[in-house]
């Protein structure tokens, strides 16, 4: 990709992790190469990961505005959705504004749906409070069974594994040792696509906190509402039923999508038949719909724009390393595992993490510690003892048959 201007004008659709962590890297990488422009239809920046933790008061959401972010990268906000792109004249519109760009990033992020309708729907949004009113029907001695589904479709599994153990352990802390808990999901085991010694680790966790692991199980609901499982038809016999929401893709006239919504790029982000435009996060057609990957793919598409605009930069190919941490009432539970077969280095830990770092950018990670004045490593009090060695690639084959990839439907 070659730019027609010496100092190329790059649009940043979106506000989210993927946008923030382009704006960051694109301005170190490319420095004043380049001019930038972020549309985002936020002003403020939120950690949304941190949602699973607010109903049982261990931590709570950030807001950092944009403008903020803005200054510092030396962009303009123009707080609005983009609404169309038009790749043939290389425009954007933006509510009644109309945008040139050299380089277009479209990180718009996913549509939340919920999956049920007689259920608890964590979205990961300010919805979060509905959560409250389970824990005091469980405190008041009301509710005695809860499920803990993961549907069928494009998700992102480990936020139910933390709800899951952040309950169970609410329960014990009021005495209330009655309560019957469950993960009902279509993994073959608790969060398989960390591979098996991570997911031996989750289940331990599980088994530990006495939730039970309901494993190969699709749930749907039916005409009449009723939740069952298939294969067999088996009622989901539960009081109350938390569940996540399915991701669809952001529509944006002009650009092409799958039949989910999402924006189909090549194995360097570009997307399919748009020329100089880019996407990231969990807006594209990658199935792994999580934070860390969304700033993997915003970094890669930085480093290809900067070395077009002629800084001294090689650009890597996106090679996603899939990193987790599962609150499980005691800090945070890191989990690695590579994707593709990519080298990831020495084996990782299992260890403790703080919650203020549960997203992994190369820039995000260090931008947010230093917004809230957070250590940049975790402590002694932080860490957790022992090892766990994840070395289990995720190739093509593997992909297909994960219960949250489209390959896996096809």
């Amino acid at each position: 990709m070659l730019f027609p201007s010496a100092h190329p004008h790059v649009v940043i659709a979106g506000g989210g992790v993927a946008g923030v962590e382009c704006a960051l890297a694109l301005r170190d990488l490319a420095g004043d190469r380049v001019r930038l422009t972020i549309v985002a239809p936020n002003r403020e920046f939120e950690l949304r990961p941190l949602r699973t933790a607010e109903p049982f008061a261990r931590d709570h959401v950030r807001h950092h505005s944009l403008a903020t972010l803005a200054a510092r990268v030396g962009a303009e906000l123009v707080a609005a959705p983009v609404t169309e792109v038009h790749p043939a004249r290389h425009r954007v519109i933006a509510d009644d504004r109309t945008i040139a760009y050299d380089a277009l990033v479209l990180a718009v992020g996913g549509r939340h749906r919920p999956a049920f309708s007689r259920a608890i729907t964590f979205t990961g949004d300010t919805r979060a409070v509905d959560y409250h009113g389970l824990l005091q029907d469980i405190d008041e001695g009301y509710t005695h069974a809860v499920s803990f589904v993961v549907p069928p479709g494009i998700t992102w599994p480990l936020p139910l594994y933390e709800l899951a153990l952040m309950t169970a352990r609410q329960a014990w802390g009021m005495g209330m040792n009655d309560v019957r808990m469950q993960v009902v999901t279509p993994e073959a085991s608790p969060l398989a696509l960390f591979g098996r010694q991570a997911s031996d680790a989750v289940a331990d966790l599980l088994d530990k906190a006495g939730v039970a692991f309901r494993g190969d199980a699709h749930v749907r609901e039916t005409e009449g509402h009723r939740l069952e499982i298939v294969p067999g038809g088996t009622e989901l016999r539960s009081q109350r039923v938390v569940a996540l929401p399915t991701i669809e893709g952001v529509p944006i006239e002009g650009v092409p999508a799958d039949d989910h919504g999402f924006i189909p790029v090549d194995d360097q982000l570009r997307v399919v038949g748009l020329a100089g435009v880019f996407a990231a996060g969990d807006g594209t057609t990658f199935p792994v719909k999580q934070g860390g990957i969304a700033c993997q793919q915003a970094d890669a598409v930085a480093e290809q724009i900067a070395a077009a605009a002629g800084a001294p930069v090689e650009a890597e190919p996106f090679t996603p390393v899939l990193r987790g941490r599962v609150l499980a009432g005691h800090g945070a539970q890191y989990l690695e595992h590579t994707l593709h077969g990519a080298e990831a280095g020495p084996p990782s830990e299992l260890r403790l993490w703080s919650v203020s770092r549960k997203i992994d950018g190369r820039y995000l990670s260090p931008w947010l510690q230093e917004l809230e004045d957070a250590p940049a490593e975790p402590s002694a009090e932080e860490r957790a003892p022992g090892a766990v060695e994840i070395d289990v690639p995720l190739d093509e084959r593997t992909l297909s048959l994960n219960p949250y990839s489209p390959v896996a439907r096809r």
